[in-house]
């Protein structure tokens, strides 16, 4: 199962904790960035000269690697969270655990009672987050052939209807853009945007998590895919969140 995939599959309390537990690899993974951490292994904390197991340590490193499983949710789109930029900056600041009237002395306008409507905001949301759950959870275990949809990634730079595909509509554009098999060539690069972020998530497949590339690194890695235009694979593979790299190109990996 993809790292994207996974995230979206997890349960409520294993998003807030950020990670879930692999039966099959006996692994924690790290649901933000897809580390994992096998159970029964223990991993040294340097400066605290201390050992933890897996389960504990997997908690650490999240609060390491990312600050916080809150902060990285956060950081998501407003299509994926539902949160205006000033209300993820209150939520911030409510997390904190500051006062109404702090907040309003930090924006330096407004009143109490304007961040107290918006705390009520919040919860009125959250009520119909958990009530709109329960009707999706009971619609699909209503419906004999719904279709599953290809997990959109994270990182995705602006989420619309250009990634409402299915996995059906997923293989059919594999099939027919990589016609010798899905290591390439590439026939072309499509106008159609689903159809691009089909074969840009592909292409994405081939890069390891948790790895650095230099830019010839990844040219090597696009050229099997399109001899003439890897280098607008590769610009395309930023624009559209799959990866992430260094102001001066020095650096490439997969955006996390």
């Amino acid at each position: 199962m993809q790292l994207d995939e996974m995230f979206w599959s997890a349960s409520l309390e294993q998003l807030k904790q950020g990670y879930v537990f692999e039966e099959d690899t006996n692994c924690y993974r790290c649901l933000l960035c897809g580390e994992t951490f096998e159970d029964g292994e223990v991993f040294l904390l340097p400066q605290l000269n201390k050992f933890y197991e897996a389960r504990k340590y997997v908690a650490h490193h999240i609060k390491e690697a990312h600050g916080s499983v809150l902060q990285t949710l956060l950081g998501m789109d407003k299509k994926a969270t539902g949160l205006t930029e000033l209300q993820k900056e209150l939520i911030e600041q409510f997390a904190a655990g500051q006062t109404d009237a702090q907040i309003v002395k930090s924006y330096g306008k407004g009143s109490a009672s304007t961040i107290r409507n918006h705390r009520f905001v919040l919860k009125e949301k959250a009520k119909q987050a958990r009530l709109l759950l329960a009707i999706i959870e009971l619609m699909e275990a209503s419906t004999v052939s719904a279709p599953k949809f290809v997990p959109i990634h994270r990182t995705a730079t602006q989420v619309d209807e250009r990634y409402a595909l299915t996995e059906e509509e997923y293989g059919d554009v594999l099939k027919q853009y990589f016609p010798s098999g899905l290591n390439g060539p590439l026939t072309n690069f499509p106008r159609k945007e689903k159809r691009k972020v089909a074969i840009l998530r592909h292409i994405s497949s081939f890069f390891e998590r948790g790895a650095f590339y230099s830019e010839a690194d990844v040219n090597e890695k696009l050229k099997p895919f399109s001899e003439q235009d890897y280098v607008t694979l590769r610009r395309y593979l930023i624009e559209y969140g799959f990866l992430d790299r260094e102001d001066d190109g020095s650096k490439y990996w997969i955006k996390s």
